[in-house]
């Protein structure tokens, strides 16, 4: 098998060798690749089926800039019309830029306009130019919370939870009128590290102090000429002006064309496959949730659209690694608010059985909070952005109750039960005091259980995870000074991590293999009435669930 493996790329690169020779005797003009970075940016593809439109993702950004710093285009330009990516995206996008300029490729920015986390990407070109009546929006950084208690309240609808932590505050918004001071102060710690982290990088590669950066800022928004005179941008000119600014006489201006052209003038990389084992590559995106992992229409509550990951599916997919002699290892690629506590401690299971003797990684994209944090506490390393939204140790509880919407509305429901605690998950009945009791007992025992796993996976003293769980939702940066990270990084430091524990040399590459197994149960098939099914599904999770591992907000960027 290995000789025929090497006799096909043999072939392959002979054959790629010679086309890429034509390649540069055709080409009388330097080539720049455009490139427009738009759209949310996932870390991986999450659809099973490459023709399906997708966003793209980091991955197939990394590819595509990897092609072009082994060919002999000149560089990318790049626009960025409509990002949508999280901060701990952005640094990965970043980071991937810089690799291109390391390989003495030019990058080039073009953007009209920028807010803060378009610009804080552009920052990692080596120039910015922008047209004349462009601004410079770089207001900051903003989180927003809408409080429904008294909303709620107007209609009848009460909300029961309680939460262990007082910092954890996911069910604050249907409880309170506004933040309490424990949310508050995490939440501007957040907001405060996030920052610190986008004005120190920003800054670096300007070129500038930070306090010069931090009073552009206050100062937003900037006109082009103002941004130029700030030291935020190098140029001033129209898009159609750019091959003449990146020209290098006395060569010819170069041309510019988009990726779906320029691809075909590239040279293609060549290729050994030495036949070695490969690293598993396993997602946990959006929501956990018991059952199959499926995607949901997209829903304005924060974390209960888009994708969910069932802990069925996960556990499948680790079996497959388990029983399979190809893959030496695997990463744990997670981008997860949390969800039931049940569904992330089974997960963790599997993560901790299976790294005992297959090692595992943890790589947290955006947010791995709460029990996207528990399923990451198994592995032999965590990776995180300095960015990511990580820790949320504590859980939450309870139920909505409809009895006074019910009423008002003249609905009137009668209610036969047998058993103490038969009415306990019943939206038209209240919560007595006994039943908050024994909702707490059980939460307490979920929270201990959960600051268990953190110390046994952590290694640290149970007295350390206490002093930084209490539901706190922490930056990677500050999750690595407190021990619940291990190192700061993207997507690549998590494979050098797997190829450390894996034993395979640094120099040598390795592939990473995404595994979705089959679903053991069929999904009904995409309709309207089935999407609509999908949203209460969503939305009745914290109903179904008695106790929840799901971190408080989400931040938005602007």
């Amino acid at each position: 098998m290995g000789a025929v493996t090497y006799l096909s790329d043999f072939l392959y690169n002979a054959w790629t060798l010679l086309g890429n020779q034509i390649l540069r005797l055709r080409r009388p003009r330097p080539l720049y690749v455009l490139l427009d970075l738009s759209g949310p940016y996932p870390e991986h593809r999450t659809g099973r089926f490459r023709w399906i439109r997708q966003p793209q993702s980091i991955d197939e950004l990394r590819d595509q800039l990897k092609q072009i710093a082994g060919s002999d285009a000149a560089g990318v330009v790049l626009t960025m019309s409509s990002l949508q990516a999280g901060l701990a995206s952005v640094q990965s996008m970043r980071s991937a830029l810089a690799g291109l300029r390391r390989a003495g490729k030019r990058v080039v920015a073009y953007v009209p306009e920028a807010d803060m986390r378009t610009y804080y990407l552009a920052s990692a070109a080596d120039t910015i130019v922008m047209p004349e009546a462009g601004a410079l929006d770089i207001a900051g950084l903003r989180a927003e919370m809408t409080f429904f208690k008294d909303a709620l309240d107007r209609l009848g609808v009460a909300g029961a939870f309680e939460q262990m932590g007082e910092y954890k505050g996911a069910a604050e918004p249907f409880t309170r009128a506004a933040m309490s001071e424990a949310m508050r102060e995490s939440l501007s710690a957040v907001l405060d590290s996030m920052f610190a982290e986008a004005i120190a990088e920003t800054a670096e590669a300007r070129g500038i102090e930070p306090a010069a950066l931090r009073a552009a800022v206050d100062r937003a928004p900037l006109s082009a000429a103002e941004a130029r005179a700030a030291g935020l941008v190098d140029g001033i000119l129209f898009e159609d002006e750019l091959p003449r600014f990146l020209q290098t006489p006395p060569r010819l201006p170069p041309v510019i064309l988009p990726w779906t052209l320029a691809r075909r003038r590239l040279q293609k990389p060549l290729r050994w496959r030495a036949g070695e084992r490969v690293i598993a590559m396993i997602g946990v995106r959006g929501i956990i949730q018991m059952g199959e992992s499926r995607n949901r229409p997209p829903l304005p509550i924060p974390f209960l659209g888009g994708a969910a990951t069932g802990h069925a599916t996960v556990a499948r997919a680790f079996r497959v690694v388990e029983r399979n002699p190809l893959f030496a290892g695997v990463i744990l690629s997670i981008d997860s608010p949390g969800g039931s506590a049940l569904a992330s401690d089974l997960i963790w299971r599997e993560v901790s059985r299976v790294n005992r003797t297959k090692p595992v990684v943890a790589y947290l994209g955006n947010v791995a909070g709460s029990g996207g944090y528990y399923v990451a506490v198994g592995a032999s390393r965590i990776i995180a952005q300095a960015t990511t939204l990580t820790g949320s140790i504590g859980v939450i509880g309870g139920k909505f109750t409809v009895r006074g919407l019910a009423t008002r509305i003249g609905v009137n429901r009668e209610i036969l039960a047998r058993g103490d605690a038969a009415t306990m998950a019943s939206a038209f009945v209240s919560y007595s005091a006994e039943d908050r009791r024994r909702l707490r007992r059980h939460m307490e025992e979920t929270y201990d259980r959960f600051v268990s796993r953190v110390a046994e996976g952590r290694r640290m003293p149970r007295e350390d995870v206490l002093a930084v769980a209490r539901g706190r939702v922490w930056t990677g940066r500050q999750a690595r000074e407190r021990g619940l990270v291990d190192r700061l990084g993207d997507f690549p430091t998590a494979v050098a991590a797997a190829k450390e524990l894996t034993g395979i040399p640094d120099s040598r590459g390795v592939a990473v293999v995404p595994v979705r197994p089959p679903r053991a149960v069929g999904l009904r098939a995409p309709a309207v009435l089935t999407e609509l099914g999908d949203v209460w599904t969503a939305l009745s999770s914290l109903f179904v669930e008695r106790v929840l591992a799901l971190a408080p907000w989400e931040i938005l960027f602007r």
